[in-house]
């Protein structure tokens, strides 16, 4: 608009010139100009033409001047976008690279992209391929630069605690996570690795006060590290104050606990570790008046007692309302074969078998008839369970 109206004004000064000049040459007037020791004496028409030349010599400097200003700002912005397009088709090549295994690649391509503004990214590029070469101290310095950018803070800090992790560090995996803000903390990757960093450290007071409040997170994990939990704090009572602490510590638990499946199972196993199979059995048959629990199930199997008659007659009954359950059978010929009972755990293991081989019950068959000096049988279960390995 503003070069409009100036070409607008020059037309009209050029047209007045037009129209005065003629008027003008019978009287071209006078003009004179002192400035000290200058004087300058000259007609009308003169002074004019000197304006407009002026004029037109002003506005073809200004052109030129406009030209080289732009020509300036284009070369460098030209220059500056060649620079930043170097960086980022180095950047997405470092990404390629990681991809196809090539690990100096993409370090070489990383450390070009590292001069860009990749909000982080880029470091995680680089920290993926030091850890591929072996380069751990680069990888946790990549790492924690990559850190400092918010959108890369939660993808740096749970790469150094799952290297802290596969370090056998728990502890320095927790404080990596305890670096993340509340937001962050509250992710699925955070809490799955705070839970595994708690557990691997043995803290399982801490871990256990903590659980319900990730119960959605965890989904089906929850159950899983419920029942770790219990194992682990009965394993470590057990552990540092006997068999006794154990069933004192037991009997202490909330009834909510005790009668947690997971709880019960730990308990039961750990019965069974400190040599106390009585009350194993005892507690195991208990928890199962109604009917066997796939948890208690392989802990039955477990028990060495010199007469496990409670157990037999229990699996006994449980046989008579499933006779197709290969895995009662299993658990009956075990438990009969620790009580020295052969013919009843060769008559199990038998029907076991027709219904489910498994090597471990063909072994014991080959066991069992060896005792009873059947090598004949023996070795034809030995043939039978190499073969069913084979399959």
């Amino acid at each position: 608009m503003k070069k409009l109206i100036f070409k607008l004004l020059f037309i009209v000064v050029v047209l007045i010139a037009l129209i005065a000049a003629p008027a003008m040459v019978d009287n071209k007037g006078y003009v004179l100009i002192s400035m000290g020791n200058l004087v300058v004496e000259t007609s009308v028409v003169a002074l004019g033409i000197m304006l407009l030349g002026a004029i037109v010599i002003w506005m073809l400097a200004s052109m030129l001047f406009g030209r080289v200003i732009r020509f300036t700002r284009f070369s460098g912005s030209w220059f500056g976008g060649r620079a930043e397009r170097k960086k980022q088709r180095a950047f997405y090549r470092s990404i390629q690279a990681l991809a196809e295994g090539e690990w100096d690649a993409a370090t070489k391509a990383a450390e070009i992209a590292e001069q860009g503004e990749f909000e982080g990214v880029n470091y995680l590029v680089s920290a993926q391929a030091a850890v591929a070469r072996g380069r751990q101290d680069t990888a946790t310095r990549k790492l924690n630069e990559a850190a400092e950018y918010p959108s890369s803070a939660l993808a740096a800090r749970v790469t150094l605690a799952r290297m802290a992790l596969a370090a056998h560090q728990p502890k320095e995996a927790l404080t990596e996570l305890d670096k993340l803000d509340d937001k962050q903390k509250a992710t699925r990757p955070a809490i799955t690795l705070r839970v595994q960093a708690l557990a691997e450290s043995n803290q399982w007071a801490t871990l256990e006060s903590e659980l319900d409040g990730y119960k959605k997170v965890l989904g089906e994990q929850y159950t899983v590290w419920s029942k770790q939990i219990a194992k682990g704090r009965l394993a470590e009572v057990a552990s540092k104050q006997g068999a006794i602490q154990l069933k004192t510590f037991w009997e202490s638990l909330p009834r909510k606990q005790r009668n947690d499946v997971g709880y019960q199972a730990a308990y039961a196993e750990q019965l069974l570790a400190q040599g106390m199979h009585q009350e194993a059995q005892s507690v195991l048959l208990g928890w199962q008046k109604r009917g066997p629990q796939a948890a208690f199930l392989p802990l039955l199997k477990q028990l060495a007692l010199p007469n496990p008659a409670p157990t037999i007659q229990a699996l006994e009954k449980w046989i008579k309302a499933d006779e197709e359950n290969a895995e009662l059978y299993r658990i009956l010929g075990q438990v009969a074969y620790r009580a020295n009972d052969l013919a009843l755990a060769n008559k199990a293991l038998q029907k076991a078998m027709k219904l489910q081989p498994t090597q471990e019950g063909l072994l014991l068959l080959a066991e069992i008839n060896e005792k009873a000096r059947d090598h004949e049988s023996a070795l034809a279960y030995y043939k039978q369970s190499i073969a069913l390995k084979g399959k």
